[in-house]
């Protein structure tokens, strides 16, 4: 391990869940706190801190001061990416301490504290209209994330009950988490078969919900993580990738993600394989997605996602457990920090439940930030492990 490498030393999640009564400031300051504190860190020794959609009066707010502080948006994303901009910091001796942190109240009751990010019932989750094609009817992401789905089944003969599989998996692992929305209540495919229509072919199980929560994370040099309370976790290898290359190159309908680009990168600098991998958590707020990404990243081939997932690979005791915590559809909604936080639990062996026995590598996935082209997502890799 290098003494440069950017190591994750600290992990903070408020209550996720419904109408929880916190305002989004509120639920970022407390996610700060249980990082700090799992990071064994003061206030004070944070010199940079990237949020997502926060306001400058959060710094305030949680009693930081740092050198520098900005906003990141690249929609599901960010998380993901604000690892590799603190890796970054960290290379160039710009920060010491990296603090990444995120918080919504999209359902709270919580009164309205902050102009436009407040907590009191907001019921969108941002980029409705997803761009250009809005003008021809082409509204929300259920209605991108749709048409990939449309075109997969239609391609290599699957159907809903494929989709039904994967929604099956997630709850299966939510359903024993505690603090998950699905916790307690595991659903079958005949369930998910007769939940209402959102969008052909996408139904109510297919689909994920906004939940509020608060989530941050520390980054520092593998150097300084040894006088960290956190146990480390390495940023083994990032890729990013973007696909409004599908604009300029006309494949827009047949190349969806741009997850291979970035796939490509991240294993190669961790000089490891999908083969590697003893679990994923995936940026899926669709069942479409982690079939897709299944395949994007190599865990199997094209066209072959279902089959992988009913054989079980996916499921606790699978060849590769995936999203584990119960994901975005059954186990909270943090954009990109649901994966990401459930891969440095996994990491290091804390996950309360489904921990994945010797996790030493993990994949975690991020995707979003349209371009004003429906499909047109950022997308960024990150391999996390063991400090070597």
């Amino acid at each position: 391990m290098s003494d440069a490498g950017a190591t994750i030393v600290g992990l903070g999640l408020s209550p996720q869940g419904r109408r929880l009564g916190f305002s989004s400031r509120e639920l970022r300051r407390q996610a700060i706190d249980a990082a700090l504190n799992d990071a064994g860190l003061r206030r004070e020794q944070i010199d940079a801190c990237i949020c997502f959609g926060a306001m400058p009066e959060d710094l305030r707010y949680a009693g930081l001061s740092p050198r520098m502080s900005f906003a990141l948006s690249s929609g599901g994303a960010s998380p993901a990416l604000s690892v590799v901009v603190a890796a970054g910091l960290l290379a160039t001796g710009q920060a010491e301490y990296v603090l990444s942190v995120y918080g919504e109240a999209f359902t709270g009751d919580a009164p309205k504290l902050e102009p436009n990010h407040g907590g009191g019932g907001r019921s969108d989750i941002g980029g409705y209209s997803y761009g250009y094609p809005y003008l021809y009817g082409l509204v929300g992401p259920g209605a991108v994330y749709a048409l990939a789905a449309r075109r997969y089944l239609d391609r290599f003969g699957a159907s809903s009950e494929d989709l039904a599989a994967v929604a099956v998996v997630e709850r299966d692992h939510g359903s024993v988490r505690p603090g998950a929305i699905g916790y307690g209540q595991p659903i079958t495919v005949a369930e998910h078969q007769a939940s209402r229509m959102i969008v052909d072919p996408l139904r109510l199980l297919d689909c994920s919900r906004p939940t509020d929560g608060g989530a941050a994370i520390v980054l520092t040099s593998a150097a300084r993580a040894a006088d960290c309370a956190g146990s480390p976790v390495e940023v083994l290898g990032a890729g990013c990738g973007h696909n409004i290359t599908n604009w300029w190159d006309g494949t827009m309908v047949s190349r969806f993600g741009a997850a291979p680009d970035a796939a490509r990168r991240a294993f190669g600098e961790a000089g490891v394989g999908p083969e590697d991998m003893s679990s994923a958590q995936l940026y899926a707020p669709f069942t479409i997605a982690t079939l897709l990404q299944l395949e994007e990243y190599g865990f199997c081939g094209e066209g072959e996602a279902p089959a992988f997932v009913a054989e079980g690979h996916t499921a606790a005791g699978g060849s590769l457990p995936t999203s584990t915590g119960g994901g975005q559809l059954s186990g909270f909604y943090a954009t990109g920090f649901t994966p990401l936080s459930e891969g440095i639990l996994q990491v290091r062996g804390q996950a309360p439940t489904n921990q994945v026995p010797d996790a030493e590598l993990c994949l975690v996935s991020g995707s979003g930030g349209n371009g004003g082209v429906h499909g047109s997502w950022a997308h960024v890799s990150l391999v996390l492990g063991r400090p070597r």
